[in-house]
């Protein structure tokens, strides 16, 4: 290749590079401000008694300190604590603070290299859904991805695999509208995305992360709350948004009291921080937060390496 192609076409490649919107999309923020996502996954599978409590706490603190809050729920902990469920419901209902959504039914893997069949993850999650609609009369429109040890790694991305691919599809099929950004290459914890790579731009990718399994329950990184307190105020300075995650039987059976004093603390914290506290469905109806610079990625690494390297 000349020398002067060569400049021309890497100036040419620059500009088709320079051209892209951000990948980051809805990750820093702009006029809507920093956004934390506080979430509980509902997914006690012993006996209520020993969850008797959480959700009149959960009602009084998050009303109080005026805490937006989604509850992703498992479809069986919905079954066996249905009495309980329903007079949250009756509690909640019309409250623009509660956002209630899904959790599979029996936690079972969403892109996962062994994961089970997609007729069965179907089976279950159609299965849990119409609890939701049994329980909430009306079927979630949200999914929180399950972690399970029995399915071997996740894969990169709901893009990586055919078979993640057509689970995707599946759970849009079945009503989903929100789910985990798990695309390969982005970092679920710090990106909104949609998913229109996957044909679907209506379908939005919230951030998720910290959850309190690592952080409260196992004591990963020393003192719980310091811990999120420090991950706060890091990434406030970095600018980004900041997902918790919270599971039912975490909050309320391996934090020091029975108050959700932790939880106050967090939320506090994050206002503190500049960061706007929300629901998931909060940012579904944000549509701004993630439709915006939807890209077809392959297309301009094609035409980049297209414009640099012709000879």
């Amino acid at each position: 290749m000349k020398r002067r192609t060569f400049l021309k076409n890497a100036g040419l490649a620059t500009a088709a590079i320079s051209a892209m919107p951000s990948l980051c999309t809805g990750c820093r923020p702009s006029t809507d401000g920093k956004l934390m996502l506080m979430r509980y996954d509902t997914e006690w599978w012993g006996e209520p008694a020993e969850m008797a409590g959480f959700f009149e706490k959960l009602v009084e603190i998050h009303r109080t300190d005026h805490i937006p809050v989604s509850l992703f729920c498992k479809g069986a902990t919905l079954e066996k604590m249905k009495s309980e469920f329903m007079a949250f419901q009756e509690e909640i209902v019309n409250d623009p603070l509660f956002d209630l959504q899904d959790h599979s039914y029996s936690h079972i893997g969403l892109g996962y290299e062994k994961g089970k069949p997609l007729e069965v993850l179907e089976a279950d999650y159609r299965r849990s859904f119409n609890i939701h609609e049994e329980i909430f009369s009306e079927r979630p429109i949200g999914i929180s991805i399950c972690g399970t040890r029995d399915d071997g790694r996740p894969v990169s991305g709901f893009d990586a695999t055919e078979k993640s691919k057509a689970e995707f599809e599946m759970v849009v099929e079945l009503g989903t509208k929100m789910i985990n950004t798990f695309l390969s290459g982005i970092d679920g914890s710090k990106e909104f995305v949609n998913y229109g790579s996957l044909g679907h731009p209506e379908v939005m990718g919230f951030i998720s992360g910290l959850s309190d399994t690592a952080w409260m329950d196992r004591k990963e990184f020393g003192d719980p709350v310091d811990y999120v307190l420090n991950e706060i105020r890091t990434r406030s300075a970095q600018n980004f948004h900041m997902p918790v995650m919270f599971h039912d039987w975490v909050a309320w059976q391996k934090a020091p009291d029975k108050e959700l004093t932790h939880v106050r603390r967090i939320a506090e914290a994050g206002k503190e921080a500049g960061y706007k506290l929300v629901t998931h469905m909060d940012c579904y109806n944000n549509k701004p937060l993630w439709q915006q610079n939807e890209i077809n990625l392959v297309s301009y690494k094609d035409l980049a390496g297209k414009i640099f390297w012709r000879k």
